[in-house]
């Protein structure tokens, strides 16, 4: 990073990136141009369109706020693509005892249910038990969770919550030569993460500003000024200048801070979680929620054709990294130990992905940070937010609040007000 002027923080200066961002995983941009003007000016400038920048878009849009939503890559086309896709009040805040959170998880999982009924598809989920202590703690803790969480639009009366049926459970090829004696069933949102994030953008009017890269910052007397952008597509430079600023970057905001302004500072740490894709196995009607060591699930959900498994847990680096064999083999382990009826082992894989959550730092190992977020004022630039750590569930909520602090405006009709379809398509619901 080189200091145009080369001292910080006095009138008007530049930062220009002498380095550019790490390469490898960012997707090559489309073919075709973009019919941008070279310069645009907004009220408030969102870098990072992920599920926290789109959303944050739409805020502004309800509110009349004019912004931009710029990324390297395309919307939704980070880390914002390879969640648990569970809109969820977060079951195992039960087991932390974090019941702060989960309840506003909770009441934002009814939010989506409203604004987002083409993306969204209840389930009656099977968390298993082993002994008939730790099934009267399920039925309990469970209860709780449903109780709390009653308030469900559009849930369908073919499903049931509560304990499953011996016969229901002895039924699904997954109990068979397994440790569990029987399950309780709760209720859970599950979506399509990267159609929600491209609906949160296309319910916006933002300018939206995707493939470009950040190359360098001006600021004046403390503030941020403007962004000169090159077009990924062709290399068409423009300026952006804005009022306010906010970098929702995710796993990427350190690095990017560092490679921005020099920041040494580390606001995250970041977790690593994986998926992977198997053919459907017949019977496995429902989705289960195993409890693991160390308050983890390992989710087993038939989705899409697919069954889907996942996750472990892994301190990583960067917001890109590869999933390595060591993790592929500890969730294959994990499958063959809880549910050994199943031939995982000679399961092709269909697909598997890496997810990178942004965690708030703090000590102690990944598995028992929280999933808060924070929304920080830059300590430097007085117009700058960065959002730091959160989930796919509780978004609109921050960015609801983000808007409200940056404008003064409040909008119930962010509760209510229906998304648009970015692909104008109704996915097909199993």
């Amino acid at each position: 990073m080189v200091h145009a002027n080369g001292s910080p923080f006095k009138g008007q200066s530049h930062w220009v990136l002498e380095d550019p961002l790490p390469e490898p995983a960012w997707p090559a941009p489309p073919q075709g141009i973009c019919t941008l003007p070279g310069t645009l000016e907004v009220e408030v400038a969102i870098l990072g369109a992920g599920i926290h920048g789109a959303a944050l878009a739409r805020e502004l849009t309800l509110r009349g706020v004019s912004c931009a939503l710029v990324d390297k890559g395309e919307i939704g086309g980070g880390t914002s693509q390879w969640s648990s896709q569970l809109l969820h009040g977060g079951i195992r805040y039960m087991l932390t005892g974090d019941i702060t959170q989960m309840r506003e998880g909770l009441a934002e999982r009814a939010t989506w249910a409203r604004i987002a009924p083409q993306r969204c598809h209840w389930e009656s989920f099977w968390m298993p038990h082993r002994y008939w202590v730790e099934g009267l703690a399920h039925r309990f803790g469970i209860g709780l969770y449903d109780h709390w969480g009653a308030e469900r639009p559009g849930w369908p009366s073919h499903l049931t919550l509560g304990p499953a049926s011996r016969i229901a459970f002895a039924a699904d090829p997954r109990s068979a030569g397994s440790p569990f004696r029987g399950a309780t069933a709760y209720a859970d949102l599950m979506t399509w993460d990267r159609k929600l994030t491209k609906d949160l953008a296309a319910s916006s009017a933002a300018t939206v500003l995707d493939f470009h890269e950040p190359e360098a910052f001006e600021d004046a007397q403390g503030s941020l000024k403007s962004l000169r952008l090159r077009d990924r597509r062709d290399g068409t430079s423009r300026n952006l200048s804005a009022r306010h600023w906010v970098f929702a970057l995710g796993p990427w905001t350190d690095g990017a801070m560092s490679q921005w302004f020099g920041e040494t500072r580390k606001r995250l740490r970041l977790s690593s979680g994986i998926h992977l894709w198997f053919d459907a196995v017949p019977g496995c009607e429902r989705p289960w929620a195993i409890r693991r060591p160390k308050g983890r699930i390992l989710f087993v959900i038939p989705r899409d054709g697919l069954l889907q498994v996942g996750t472990t847990e892994r301190e990583v680096a960067d917001g890109w990294v590869p999933i390595v064999e060591t993790e592929r083999e500890e969730l294959l382990m994990a499958l063959a130990a809880n549910l050994p009826a199943i031939p995982w082992r000679s399961l092709p894989i269909r697909q598997e992905e890496l997810g990178v959550r942004p965690l708030v730092a703090a000590g102690g190992t990944t598995s028992h940070l929280s999933r808060e977020a924070i929304l920080e004022p830059h300590d430097r630039f007085s117009n700058l937010t960065l959002v730091l750590g959160g989930k796919l569930t509780t978004a609109r909520a921050l960015m609801d609040r983000l808007a409200t602090d940056l404008t003064g405006l409040r909008c119930e009709a962010s509760k209510t007000a229906p998304l648009s379809l970015w692909d104008g398509q109704v996915p097909t619901i199993r």
